[in-house]
């Protein structure tokens, strides 16, 4: 009998390649399988929109952002996409001050390998890049990272934290339809 299947479901999405989860299995060949999670996370309207038409997340009320602070401080690492670095640089100077100070590692994936983020902030051309470690990683982004990481089969989990408001139409957290059986999570 194998220690590891050799294909698991881990939050109703399959896993060909790897286990999607934080453990340390010893095996009897004497060496160490270590797993990562990683959970895609994103605030969304009621109606599943992540921004308005014109990119805005004025329907977010200020009081969700110690929320959102709250979740992304149990990871190991906080990925997001480069421009949603430029929205949060964006936001104002007490929310960008704290989801700064958040003692967590703060990556941001771009293909533009000359990107010069702020101090406290690397910089990762790819995401698969981050997930050789054996860390927990929280990707808070937009549809194209989103996206791309869903279509690699690389999520363990989708996390919501769901507006009691409809805004009628703009951005989803992934720009096109992706056969997903997953377990979304919503927190009110």
């Amino acid at each position: 009998m194998s220690v590891l299947p050799d294909r698991l479901m881990v939050g109703h999405i399959p896993l060909e390649d790897v286990i999607l989860v934080r453990v340390q299995v010893w095996q009897l060949a004497s060496f160490w399988y270590t797993f990562h999670m990683l959970t895609l996370y994103n605030v969304v309207s009621e109606d599943g929109y992540i921004a308005d038409v014109n990119g805005s997340e004025d329907f977010i009320p200020d009081s969700f952002w110690s929320h959102t602070l709250e979740t992304l401080k149990k990871y190991d690492c906080i990925m997001i996409g480069r421009h949603t670095y430029d929205v949060i640089q964006n936001y104002e100077e007490e929310m960008v001050t704290s989801f700064e100070a958040l003692h967590v590692r703060k990556v941001v994936v771009t293909k533009n390998k000359n990107f010069k983020p702020k101090e406290g902030y690397e910089v990762v051309v790819s995401p698969e890049e981050m997930l050789q470690e054996d860390i927990n990683v929280v990707v808070t982004s937009g549809p194209t990272l989103n996206n791309y990481l869903l279509n690699k089969k690389l999520v363990d989990r989708v996390l919501y934290h769901e507006v009691p408001i409809s805004i009628g139409g703009g951005i989803k957290p992934y720009d096109k339809i992706i056969d997903l059986s997953i377990e979304v999570v919503k927190l009110n």
